[in-house]
């Protein structure tokens, strides 16, 4: 840190104030904004007292216990201004664990910025536990910078120099006693490139990548449509790498999915284990359309990913927004924008996820009967589970598969029901319907029913080399 505060002396020092040609004061009043979930607006440069102007906005409207953070939240329009009063605000709105948002057309920049990162929700029912609140509008601004002072030009003296080192110091220093005292999430990541960049440039929250990895919700933001299975896998990296601080660089291809459960509007589900420590843990996934967090508020969150296995010994989870299903290097200008009431993109997305040909449904146990690869392991067993010589619970033994080993399967499509039995002439009926309406719930409880009666049966070779029948009830 000291190489970068001395370097940005050639840029006349990091310091307290913006540049002085900024006149007035930010005005700041109750003003509902039902796009962006606002009650109070902040419009202008942030100069000294309006911290106090807001406290007092606040104390009139008293303290707010919504199960939701839409309705509750500080929309901000305004260049920066004083770093110090804005520290102040960013207190109050820590104080009062209110939101903050951007709407579209507006700009936060420099103070702005910092006070921005300090919006928070904390529920009712949450014990005192927050999480960050804080949105931008597809079309608004959001932009960091090292603040500035601006000198005339004159020769100065090593007083004066030291002065102006030590209010920079101290201005850096109160950034980091704000996210140290108030919790709020300003990622190592972010701090180093708001130092980094000098005060006659701007860093922008440009792309969906910096966005999630700085936990900086883009909204309101269509669902997309396409393939079910990239956009799924690009929510269970954002959200990891905005836990994590860490920049996306995942070359391997899409996440393979399994989904306990799909319906015309929610989803649940489990991918590989890809994540955390030595990859060893599974992202799992509950999302929500239109009957969703908030009765389908368009600037809330629609689920989470938790991240579960391996070495994760803790509840770790983050909000998902439908900004995260795109790709990390989409431009945040370009989403399509999400009013509220239109269905239309959630419906679509969702239909997506229960199409087989779209990276849905046809990897799931549950919205089809059929496994999806070459490869599954043994399961819903105590130690083991025997391997016979035709489908069967009757057929000779050939064989033992231990609980969690692997095995091939040569065919999965070649689903064998038992034969000369009626009740597995209907399961077979029962999975053909499922592949043709993923998601039934009709299709779907018959097709759990025949899987758990051990109707349907697979070929498999063991890790012995062993050639054999399992029902497709001991098999994941």
């Amino acid at each position: 840190m000291t190489f970068l505060f001395r370097t940005a002396f050639a840029a006349l020092f990091l310091a307290l104030f913006l540049a002085p040609q900024i006149a007035g004061a930010a005005n700041i009043t109750r003003a509902v904004d039902e796009t962006m979930g606002c009650r109070i607006s902040v419009q202008g440069p942030i100069r000294q007292g309006d911290a106090e102007t807001l406290r007092a906005v606040l104390e009139e409207i008293g303290y707010t216990n919504e199960y939701t953070p839409v309705g509750r939240r500080i929309c901000l329009n305004s260049p920066g201004g004083f770093l110090l009063e804005g520290i102040a605000m960013a207190n109050l709105i820590a104080e009062w664990r209110v939101g903050t948002a951007i709407p579209a057309g507006a700009t936060c920049e420099s103070a702005c910025a910092v006070l921005f990162m300090a919006g928070r929700y904390g529920n009712p029912e949450a014990g005192g536990a927050f999480s960050p609140d804080r949105v931008l509008h597809p079309l608004g601004q959001l932009g960091f910078h090292a603040p500035s002072l601006q000198l005339g030009e004159r020769a100065y003296t090593r007083d004066e120099v030291d002065k102006a080192y030590a209010i920079a110091l101290d201005s850096m220093a109160e950034i980091l006693r704000h996210r140290a005292e108030a919790g709020t999430s300003i990622p190592d990541s972010l701090f180093l490139d708001l130092l980094g960049t000098p005060p006659f440039q701007m860093t922008y929250v440009d792309t969906v990548g910096k966005a999630a990895r700085w936990e900086v919700a883009i909204a309101p933001v269509a669902f997309p449509s396409g393939n079910a299975r990239d956009a799924l896998t690009n929510a269970c990296w954002h959200v990891d790498s905005g836990l994590q601080d860490y920049g996306l660089d995942y070359g391997g291809g899409p996440l393979e999915f399994t989904f306990e459960e799909i319906t015309a509007d929610s989803l649940y589900a489990l991918s590989t284990r890809e994540f955390r420590y030595e990859g060893s843990a599974r992202c799992e996934l509950r999302l929500y359309g239109k009957t969703g967090f908030g009765d389908g508020e368009p600037t809330n969150y629609i689920g989470a990913a938790f991240y579960t296995g391996g070495a994760t010994d803790q509840d770790i989870s983050g909000s998902v927004f439908p900004y995260m299903l795109y790709p990390k290097e989409t431009p945040i200008n370009s989403l399509p924008v999400w009013r509220k009431g239109d269905t239309a993109h959630a419906d679509g997305f969702f239909r997506a996820v229960r199409n087989p040909a779209a990276g849905g449904g046809a990897v799931t146990a549950f919205n089809s009967c059929r496994l999806s690869r070459t490869s599954a392991q043994v399961v819903n067993v105590n130690n083991f589970v025997n391997l016979r010589s035709a489908p069967g619970l009757r057929a000779p033994i050939v064989g033992q598969l231990q609980r969690a080993a692997t095995v091939q399967v040569p065919d999965p499509g070649n689903l064998l029901p038992l034969r000369g039995n009626n009740d597995a002439a209907f399961c077979e009926r029962m999975c053909n319907g499922l592949e043709q309406s993923p998601g039934d719930p009709n299709f779907v409880d018959s097709a759990k029913s025949c899987i758990a009666a051990n109707m349907l049966w697979y070929q498999v070779v063991g890790q012995d080399g062993t050639t054999g029948y399992v029902s497709r009830h001991f098999l994941e």
